[in-house]
C-alpha cells in the first residue's frame, strides 16, 4: 500500500504562510499607493496621506514588489536588487517633496498631506540639520542616481560616459577644421614640411664613381642644356617646390602627396540595428553535481582532488581542480576519456587545461548544457566604451569566465584563421569587419577582400566605401593585387622616411588627420589559393608580414584546410595571431597553434586564440554575426554614400592588367617625365635611378620607374650589375617618334 505524502507542517516559513503574508503585503501596498487619491473616504486613507504624502505612490509600488518575493517561487523577473532600488528612490521622492515646503508649511497637516508626509519632513529635517539645503539636494540627486541605476541594471560607469559623451571638448571640432583649413591654405601658398629632405640611397656612391661618360658636346654646353630641361615651364609640374594635393597630370593626382579626408561628417552606424542576445538561465546545482563526479571519478583512480572553482562561460564550463601533492599532472591529463564518460559529455572528449595560466589548479572543460552565445551588439556597445585603446579593434568574443576579448590588430599584426567547415570561420570574419566598420571611418581604414567562392561570402561588402576595389573572386587576379600592395608598401615607408616618422599612427599624429589609412587584406579561403599560385603568392604574403606592419597594411587570412602546403613555416613564422576554430585531428591542431587543444572544440564558434602576448591559448566563444546584423551594418555604411564610390585607380589597373604593364610599355602609360628623363640620359649618357634622382629631385620608387620605362622603350640597356647601363639612342626623336623634341647631336 502506497504511503501516504507528509503534509508539509506550516510554521512561519513554510509555502503557506509565505503565500499568505505575501498576499497581506499586496493588499497593503494597493491601500498605500491610492491612499493619496481616496483620502476623503475612509480615516485609513487620510492617516496613510499624512504619513507618506504624495510619496505613498513610490511606497505603495516598494510594497507590491517586496510582496512577489513571497508570492513566486521563481526570481525570473524580480532582483534584490532592484528593490533596494525602489526603495533609495521612494526615500528620495519623500525628502525632495518635503524639501520645496516652506518651513511653517511643515507643520500643517494638511501641507504634509500633498508633500512627502511625516516620513519626508523627517528625512529632510534630518538631513538639513546636518548639512545644510545645497548639500542636501545633491544627496538627493546622487541617490536618484544610484537607484536609477539599481532599477534599469545601467552601470554608473555607462551613465558617466553618456554625461561625457554629451558635453562636447572645447575646441574639439575647431582643432579639426584648422587642420584641414591648414591642408586648404597650404594647397594655395605652395609650401609643405618636408621639401628640402632629400633621399639618400645605398647606391648612390657607386653611381657616383662610374666610368667617364661619353659627351658629343663640351661639358659648358651640357651643363647649359641640362639647366634648360630642367627649369623647363612644362616640368615645373613636378619640381621639390610643388604644393600638397596639386595634380601631376591632367586626371592623376599625385601619390606622394597626403590627400585631406573626404568623409568628414561620418556617422557610425547605431547599435540599434543590431540583434538583441538570448539568455538562459543557469543551473548552479547542476554544476555542483557534476563537479562532486569529478570528485569521485578520480577518487576511483587513485587520485585526491577537490573542485575549488566553477567558471561558468558562454558555452563551456571549466572546473578548477586542486590535486594532491605528489601526484603527476600528467596522471590527470590521461583521464580525460574517463571523465568524459563519467560526466556524459556531449561531445567525445573533453579538454584539460594543467595547469590554468597564473593558478596552481588544474582545468577541466566540459560543455555548457544551457549555453549563452555571444551576439555582436554586446561586444559593440563594449567595444564603444573604449574605442580609443585600439587602432584596428578585432571583436573576438567572451572567454571561458565570459570576460569580453578584444584585440588590437595594430599590434597583433596578422591573423591568421583556421578550422574545419563549418565551424564558424565565415562569421568570425564577418565579426571581426563588423567592429572595425562600426568604428572606423572610411579615411581611417581600407579593405582588400578576396572571395574564391564567387563572393557568396563577401559580396555583400560590395559597395561600401571602405573598400579599395571590389570584392576579388578570380583567385589567378590575387597575385596582381598583392603585387600593388607590396608597392604601396614601399611608396609608404618612402612617405614616412621623408616626414621622419617611425609607423603610421605617428605620420597620421604629424599631419593632424588620417592622411595614410590602415590597409587590411581579408583572404577568406587561402587554401585555393596556395593550390593555384604556391609559391608565387606565399613570397608575397611573406613580404607584407614582414615589413607591413609599420606603414598599417594587415592581413587576416582563413583557411578550411589547416595543412602545411597551405599554411606553411614561413607564413606561420610571419602571423603570431591564430585563430583555431574545431579541427579533425590533433595534427591540424598542431599546424594552427603548434600544440593540441583544437581537437576537443566544439564548434558552433568555440575557438582557441594565441598570440604573441599570450603563452597559452585562450579558450574563447566567437561572436555571433547573423547574416542580418552583416546586412544592416553594410546598408547603414552604405546610406551615408551619396555619390558614387571612387575605387582606387591604381589597384583596379594592377588587377586587371598586371603590374608590368601599369610601369612599362606603351607610350600613354608612361610617367610624365618620361620625355624629360630621356633627354638627360641622352645628354649626359647616364642612366640610373640615383641619378635622376638627384638631378630631377624626384622620389627614388619614381626614378626607379622611369628607368624600367626607359628600358622597355629600348633608350638603355640592361643591368649590369656594377656596370653602368648603356644608352643605346643619340636623339629622343628615336623614342617619342615625330613629338617635337630637341635634337641633342
Amino acid at each position: 500500500m502506497p504511503r501516504k505524502k507528509k503534509k508539509e507542517q506550516i510554521t512561519i516559513k513554510s509555502s503557506e504562510s509565505k503565500i499568505l503574508f505575501g498576499t497581506v503585503l499586496f493588499v497593503a501596498g494597493i491601500v498605500v499607493m491610492v491612499s493619496p487619491f481616496l483620502l476623503t473616504q475612509s480615516n485609513l486613507f487620510k492617516t496613510i496621506s499624512q504619513f507618506f504624502g504624495y510619496s505613498a505612490i513610490p511606497w505603495g509600488i516598494s510594497l507590491l514588489y517586496g510582496s512577489l518575493f513571497l508570492l513566486f517561487k521563481s526570481r525570473k523577473f524580480i532582483s534584490s536588487r532592484q528593490f533596494v532600488g525602489i526603495f533609495l528612490f521612494s526615500i528620495c521622492i519623500s525628502t525632495l517633496l518635503s524639501f520645496w515646503q516652506q518651513p511653517e508649511q511643515l507643520a500643517n497637516p494638511e501641507a504634509l498631506s500633498s508633500s512627502g508626509g511625516e516620513v519626508g519632513k523627517f528625512l529632510h529635517i534630518s538631513l538639513n540639520g546636518v548639512f545644510g539645503s545645497a548639500i542636501e539636494i545633491f544627496i538627493i540627486l546622487i541617490f536618484l542616481i544610484l537607484a536609477f541605476s539599481l532599477i534599469t541594471g545601467t552601470t554608473l560607469e555607462q551613465i558617466r560616459d553618456f554625461v561625457e559623451d554629451s558635453i562636447p571638448e572645447p575646441g574639439q571640432n575647431k582643432s579639426k577644421k584648422s587642420s584641414w583649413l591648414l591642408s586648404v591654405l597650404n594647397k594655395f601658398i605652395g609650401t609643405k614640411e618636408g621639401d628640402d629632405i632629400k633621399i639618400q640611397t645605398e647606391n648612390e656612391a657607386l653611381d657616383d664613381n662610374q666610368t667617364e661618360p661619353y659627351i658629343e658636346s663640351s661639358p659648358i654646353e651640357t651643363e647649359r642644356k641640362l639647366e634648360e630641361i630642367l627649369h623647363r615651364d612644362d616640368y615645373l609640374h613636378t619640381s621639390h617646390n610643388v604644393a600638397p594635393n596639386v595634380k601631376v597630370s591632367e586626371g592623376e593626382p599625385n601619390e606622394d602627396e597626403p590627400q585631406a579626408p573626404k568623409y568628414t561628417d561620418w556617422i557610425f552606424p547605431n547599435i540599434d540595428i543590431l540583434q538583441e542576445k538570448e539568455v538562459q538561465k543557469q543551473d548552479e546545482k547542476l554544476y555542483k553535481e557534476k563537479a562532486l563526479v569529478i570528485q569521485r571519478t578520480l577518487m576511483n583512480f587513485g587520485i585526491q582532488s577537490r573542485v575549488v572553482a566553477i567558471a561558468v562561460g558562454p558555452t563551456v564550463l571549466r572546473f578548477s581542480l586542486s590535486i594532491s601533492t605528489g601526484i603527476k599532472v600528467s596522471k590527470v591529463k590521461n583521464l580525460s576519456n574517463d571523465l568524459a564518460l563519467a560526466l556524459a559529455s556531449q561531445t567525445a572528449s573533453i579538454r584539460i587545461e594543467a595547469p590554468i595560466p597564473g593558478t596552481s589548479f588544474i582545468g577541466v572543460e566540459i560543455p555548457n548544457p544551457t549555453p549563452n552565445f555571444v551576439y555582436t551588439k554586446d561586444m559593440i556597445k563594449k567595444l564603444r566604451q573604449e574605442t580609443d585603446k585600439y587602432e584596428l579593434p578585432l571583436i573576438l568574443g567572451k572567454d571561458i569566465t565570459g570576460k569580453t576579448t578584444i584585440k588590437d590588430l595594430g599590434k597583433i599584426p596578422h591573423l591568421l584563421v583556421a578550422g574545419a567547415t563549418g565551424t564558424g570561420k565565415s562569421v568570425a570574419i564577418n565579426s571581426l569587419l563588423a567592429g572595425l566598420l562600426m568604428t572606423k571611418t572610411p579615411d581611417e581604414v581600407k579593405f582588400i577582400m578576396v572571395d574564391p567562392k564567387m563572393g557568396v561570402e563577401m559580396g555583400m561588402y560590395n559597395g561600401i566605401p571602405h573598400l579599395l576595389t571590389p570584392v576579388i573572386t578570380d583567385v589567378t587576379l590575387v597575385t596582381n593585387a598583392l603585387e600593388w600592395v607590396s608597392g604601396e608598401m614601399m611608396r609608404r615607408y618612402t612617405q614616412l622616411k621623408q616626414t621622419h616618422t617611425k609607423k603610421l599612427s605617428e605620420y597620421n599624429a604629424k599631419m593632424g588627420f588620417a592622411a595614410m589609412p590602415y590597409i587590411v587584406v581579408v583572404i577568406d579561403e587561402m587554401a585555393d589559393l596556395m593550390l593555384r599560385t604556391g609559391m608565387e603568392v606565399e613570397t608575397k604574403i611573406q613580404t607584407l608580414a614582414q615589413m607591413g606592419r609599420a606603414v598599417g597594411i594587415h592581413l587576416i587570412l582563413a583557411t578550411q584546410k589547416p595543412t602545411v602546403d597551405v599554411i606553411t613555416g614561413l607564413i606561420k613564422s610571419n602571423i603570431p595571431g591564430r585563430m583555431a576554430f574545431a579541427v579533425a585531428t590533433l595534427m591540424d591542431s598542431r599546424v594552427i597553434l603548434d600544440e593540441g587543444g583544437a581537437e576537443t572544440l566544439l564548434g558552433n564558434g568555440d575557438m582557441l586564440y594565441k598570440d604573441q602576448t599570450t603563452p597559452k591559448s585562450l579558450r574563447i566563444q566567437g561572436t555571433f554575426t547573423s547574416t542580418e546584423d552583416t546586412e544592416n551594418i553594410v546598408n547603414a555604411v552604405k546610406s551615408q554614400v551619396k555619390e558614387e564610390i571612387e575605387y582606387s585607380s591604381g589597384l583596379t589597373n594592377a588587377i586587371e592588367n598586371g603590374p608590368d604593364e601599369i610601369t612599362g610599355g606603351s607610350h600613354t602609360q608612361r610617367d610624365p617625365d618620361f620625355s624629360k628623363a630621356l633627354e638627360i640620359v641622352i645628354l649626359t649618357q647616364r642612366a640610373s635611378a640615383s641619378f635622376l634622382q638627384r638631378k630631377m629631385k624626384i622620389g627614388f620608387n619614381k626614378a626607379a620607374r622611369i628607368i624600367d620605362e626607359l628600358y622597355e622603350a629600348g633608350a638603355i640597356g640592361p643591368d649590369e650589375g656594377s656596370k653602368p647601363r648603356k644608352v643605346l639612342v643619340h636623339s629622343a626623336s628615336e623614342i617619342l617618334g615625330g613629338e617635337d623634341t630637341d635634337d641633342f647631336e
